[in-house]
């Protein structure tokens, strides 16, 4: 896997955070496009890692 090196995640049950709190997905969609704020963003690659 591919580590961002500057993409922080600390979002321990998603496929793509790694040991040393990064994402490593080979690319990331954040939205929604109306967002006013940090609080209305949502990472849209998120993909949980141990769900059924």
């Amino acid at each position: 896997m591919h580590e961002n090196k500057n993409i922080r995640c600390d979002v321990c049950n998603c496929t793509y955070h790694d040991s040393s709190d990064h994402c490593s997905a080979q690319e990331i969609s954040v939205g929604p496009g109306y967002a006013n704020s940090s609080n209305d963003t949502v990472c849209n690659t998120f993909k949980c890692k141990n769900c059924k």
